[in-house]
C-alpha cells in the first residue's frame, strides 16, 4: 500500500507540475517537473517541429541522473511523444537506466530501432506508452514487479509482448518483428493472443504498422479502449467470446478493415467500436440489444443485417454511411440523434411497428421521398428530418404523443405535414403542424413547411406559442401572430429574410427569443401591434429592435382568419358567405375578409374545406 501511495503521489505531482526549466543536456532535452525535489523528465527535441525528432539515440545517451546549472537531477522517466517519429539505435539493445519509473503517451509513437529494454525500476506504463512502436523487440528486466516479456510464435517468429507480472493483461507488441529480408524486408503479419491472456489492455495495438489480423482467443473478458486503434493494416476480426466487454474505440481508424463476426449472444457494441473503418456490410448478432455512439459510422456500409432482439440504435452510430440505400430497423425502440445523418443515398426504411422514440437529426440529410413513420410512435425530437431536401410527404402518426420542435427544416420539397386520423395531440391547419389541446384547440405552432405554396402565414386563432424553429428558414413574406401570442420560442423564425410585415395582435409583448428572428428584417420589416400597446412593444426585449414598428386600431387591424363577415368569429354564416362568392352572388368587395384561405389565388371549394375544418377545430 506505501509503493502505490508512493507512485500514485509521483504521478500526481508530474501531472500537475508547472515546467520550470528546460534544458539540453547531451543529446537529449528535458524538462524540470518539479524543482523541489530536483525531478526532471526527457521531452521532445523540437516541440515547434516534431518532424524534428532525436535519430539513433542509444543506451549511451540515456542517464538517471543530468546535470544543469550546477545542479543535479533525477530523471523519472519519459514525457508525452518524446520519442515520436525518431530512432533509436538500429545497431544495439537499447536500455533505459535503473531509476526511470514511468513512460507517457506516445512517447515512442513511430519510433523505430532494434529494441527497448525496460528498467526493474520502471512501474508505470501509461495507455500509449509503447503503442505506435516499430521496435523489433521489446524486453523487461527480470526484477521488474509489474511486468514482464513473454514471446508469442507467429508466422515463426517470436513476437516480444509486455504483459503484466501476472501474465494475463496485455500490454504491448514489438511493432516490427522481420520473418526475413530477402527482396526486402517482410514482417510478422498475423498475431494470435496468448489463451493466458483475459484483458487486452487500452491502446495495446495502437498504429500497429503490420499486423493484418490479430486471433483473439475466447479467454479474453475484456479488450480495453483503442486496443486497435488506427491499425491501418488490420483487415479482419472475429470475437468468440460473446461475453467480452469492450473499450472505447477498439477498431476505430483501421482504415483497411472490411470482415467482422461478432458471435452470436452478444448484448452490445460499444461506443466508436468500428468508427471510421472500411466495412461495406455487417451483421450484428441476434441477442444484441444496443448499438453504441458512432459505433458504425463514417464506414462504407452498403449492407446492414440487424438482429431482432436489438432495442437501442445510440447517437450517430450509422452516420456517413453514404453508399447505405435501405436499412430494416426490425423491433428497434429507439433511435437516438443523429443515428442515420448523412447517409445521403438512404432512401427507404422498414421496421415492424416497434419504433417509439426518434430523435434529433436522425434522418438528417438522407435520401428519404417519403418519411415513412409508422404507428407507434410515441416521441419525435426536433429536426429529425432535418436537410432532407428529397423529402416530399411526412405524415404525423396518431401515437406520436410528443414532438419537441419542427421535424423539417430544410426540407424544401415539404409542402404540407399531414396527420394521420385519430391523432389527439397534433393536427393540420392550413399546412402547418400544430399541437392540440385536450379539446382539439391548437395551442402551439410546431412546423410550417418551406414549400408551403401560401407565403402569408396566418396562425390559427388560440395559439399561444410560436415553437422553436417552427418557420425557419420558410420563406414568409407577412406572418399574422393573434391576440393570443404570449411565447416566441429560440429561431421560431431563423433565416426568413423576406418578411415585409409582421401583425402581433398580442396586446401585451409576447416573451421572444432574441433568436426569433432573422437579423437582417429588424431593419427591413415592418412590425403591427395594436395601438395601445405600442409604447410597450417599442420598449420590450427583442421586439424594440425592430426600426419599423407601427399602431394599428380595430379597422386597420387583419380580421380573423375565415372571419369573412367582420364579426369576430368564425362559423357557419361565414361559410354561406364564401360559397354565395364562389357562385358569384356575392363580389369580394362585400367580405370583410380574405376568401382565399389556401393562398391558392382563387377562392374555391377548397377554400370552404379550410374554413369547415376550422369551424370543427375552434
Amino acid at each position: 500500500m506505501k509503493k502505490l501511495f508512493t507512485l500514485c503521489s509521483v504521478a500526481l505531482l508530474i501531472l500537475a507540475a508547472q515546467a520550470q526549466t528546460v534544458f539540453t543536456s547531451g543529446k537529449l532535452r528535458y524538462e524540470v517537473v518539479n524543482e523541489a525535489n530536483r525531478w526532471v523528465r526527457i521531452v521532445e527535441k523540437n516541440p515547434s517541429n516534431p518532424d524534428d525528432a532525436y535519430q539513433n539515440i542509444a543506451t549511451a545517451d540515456f542517464s538517471a541522473t543530468v546535470t544543469n546549472g550546477g545542479v543535479e537531477y533525477t530523471v523519472l522517466g519519459v514525457g508525452p511523444g518524446a520519442f515520436a517519429k525518431g530512432s533509436l539505435s538500429e545497431n544495439t539493445v537499447t536500455r533505459l537506466p535503473e531509476g526511470f519509473i514511468y513512460i507517457d503517451n506516445g512517447a515512442f509513437d513511430g519510433c523505430t530501432g532494434i529494441s527497448l529494454r525496460l528498467p526493474s525500476t520502471l512501474t508505470m506504463l501509461a495507455p500509449m506508452a509503447l503503442g505506435g512502436n516499430k521496435f523489433r523487440f521489446l524486453a523487461v528486466d527480470d526484477n521488474n514487479p509489474e511486468f514482464k516479456r513473454i514471446a508469442v510464435t507467429s508466422q515463426g517468429r517470436d513476437v516480444s509482448t509486455i504483459v503484466n507480472k501476472a501474465g494475463n493483461k496485455l500490454i504491448a507488441v514489438a511493432g516490427s518483428m522481420v520473418i526475413n529480408f530477402d527482396n526486402g524486408t517482410t514482417y510478422v503479419t498475423q498475431y494470435t493472443v496468448p489463451e493466458t491472456i483475459t484483458e487486452i489492455g487500452d491502446y495495446a495495438f495502437y498504429k500497429h504498422p503490420n499486423y493484418t489480423r490479430v486471433t483473439i482467443p475466447a479467454s479474453v473478458t475484456r479488450i480495453g479502449d483503442g486496443a486497435f486503434y488506427n491499425c491501418e493494416q488490420l483487415t479482419s476480426v472475429s470475437l468468440p467470446n460473446p461475453d467480452v466487454e469492450l473499450g472505447l474505440s477498439v477498431w476505430s481508424s483501421c482504415s483497411n478493415l472490411t470482415s467482422v463476426s461478432l458471435p452470436q449472444g452478444m448484448q452490445k457494441l460499444a461506443r466508436h467500436a468500428f468508427y471510421m473503418c472500411g466495412l461495406e456490410s455487417i451483421t450484428l448478432p441476434e441477442g444484441m440489444k444496443s448499438v453504441g455512439f458512432m459505433a458504425l459510422a463514417s464506414n462504407n456500409l452498403k449492407n446492414i443485417n440487424l438482429p431482432g432482439t436489438l432495442e437501442l440504435i445510440d447517437s450517430c452510430c450509422f452516420q456517413n454511411n453514404t453508399e447505405l440505400a435501405s436499412v430494416d430497423l426490425k423491433n428497434v425502440r429507439q433511435l437516438d440523434q443523429f443515428a442515420f445523418m448523412g447517409c445521403t443515398s438512404l432512401k427507404t426504411y422498414t421496421c415492424n411497428g416497434q419504433l417509439e422514440h426518434i430523435g434529433s437529426s436522425a434522418f438528417c440529410r438522407t435520401a428519404l421521398v417519403d418519411a415513412q413513420l409508422p404507428e407507434g410512435v410515441k416521441v419525435m425530437d426536433g429536426n429529425v428530418f432535418f436537410r432532407t431536401t428529397s423529402l416530399q410527404t411526412i405524415t404525423i402518426p396518431s401515437t406520436v404523443e410528443t414532438i419537441d420542435f419542427t421535424p423539417i427544416v430544410g426540407c424544401t420539397a415539404v409542402k404540407r405535414i399531414e396527420v394521420a386520423e385519430g391523432s389527439s395531440h397534433f393536427a393540420e391547419l392550413d399546412s402547418c403542424l400544430y399541437e392540440v389541446d385536450e379539446n382539439g384547440r391548437p395551442w402551439r405552432l410546431v412546423a410550417v413547411p418551406s414549400a408551403r405554396v401560401n407565403k402569408v402565414l396566418r396562425v390559427a386563432d388560440g395559439v399561444t406559442e410560436i415553437g422553436r424553429q417552427a418557420a425557419r428558414e420558410v420563406a414568409l413574406t407577412e406572418a399574422y401572430l393573434p391576440a393570443s401570442t404570449s411565447v416566441l420560442q429560440s429561431s421560431a423564425f431563423s433565416s426568413v429574410t423576406t418578411l415585409t410585415a409582421i401583425t402581433c395582435l398580442a396586446t401585451v409583448p409576447p416573451t421572444c427569443d432574441q433568436s426569433a428572428f432573422a437579423t437582417d428584417i429588424y431593419a427591413t420589416a415592418t412590425l403591427r401591434v395594436p395601438m395601445r400597446a405600442l409604447e410597450d412593444y417599442q420598449n420590450a426585449e427583442v421586439w424594440k429592435e425592430f426600426q419599423h414598428i407601427e399602431g394599428i386600431d380595430t379597422g386597420q387591424e387583419p380580421g380573423v382568419p375565415g372571419d369573412m363577415n367582420g364579426d369576430g368569429n368564425v362559423d357557419i354564416e361565414d361559410v354561406n358567405l364564401l360559397i354565395n362568392l364562389i357562385l358569384d352572388k356575392i363580389t369580394p368587395e362585400q367580405l370583410q375578409g380574405d376568401a382565399d384561405l389556401d393562398g391558392s389565388g382563387t377562392a374555391d371549394v377548397a377554400d370552404v374545406n379550410l374554413l369547415i375544418n376550422m369551424i370543427l377545430t375552434q
